[in-house]
């Protein structure tokens, strides 16, 4: 199991973290209280992670259908929208985790930008609304198929 220098638990630790952004993480949790889904500037960190996101939250034009693969990544219950291009430097790194008595990260991953990608509108957590709401965004959003 990957922890934090505080030892902090980071289940999905596989995108790119090294000691620098656990320390961040170990900041971040430090000011955080309960369930949270943050993204933190990297400042002189940035570029240390990639993001494998495109599309107009990362000020690309939309993905074109044309250049897309729905694959099923993983143990996930549905396809991704993937396209055939490289990741890139990120400037911000997006930590989704529970803070206080317990704490804990689930994934943390590189961005470009503030803004959070939603879940995949096939999740089953989500409220009809948000589904629509993911399923629009990622009409005009994929990810690299090598992030």
């Amino acid at each position: 199991m990957t922890a934090t220098p505080k030892g902090t638990p980071i289940f999905h630790a596989d995108h790119g973290l090294d000691e620098r952004h656990h320390k961040l993480i170990d900041i971040l949790m430090s000011v955080r209280e309960g369930f949270f889904v943050d993204a933190v500037p990297l400042e002189e960190l940035a570029g240390t992670l990639q993001s494998a996101l495109y599309g107009p939250y990362c000020g690309d034009e939309s993905v074109p259908e044309e250049e897309v693969e729905y694959v099923k990544r993983g143990n996930r219950p549905g396809p991704s929208r993937l396209i055939n291009r490289p990741c890139r430097p990120a400037d911000h790194m997006v930590v989704i985790g529970v803070a206080g008595d317990d704490p804990k990260v689930f994934t943390a991953y590189g961005s470009i930008g503030s803004t959070v990608a939603p879940r995949e509108w096939w999740d089953s957590g989500m409220k009809p609304h948000e589904a629509i709401e993911a399923a629009q965004f990622w009409s005009d959003h994929a990810l690299s198929k090598y992030g």
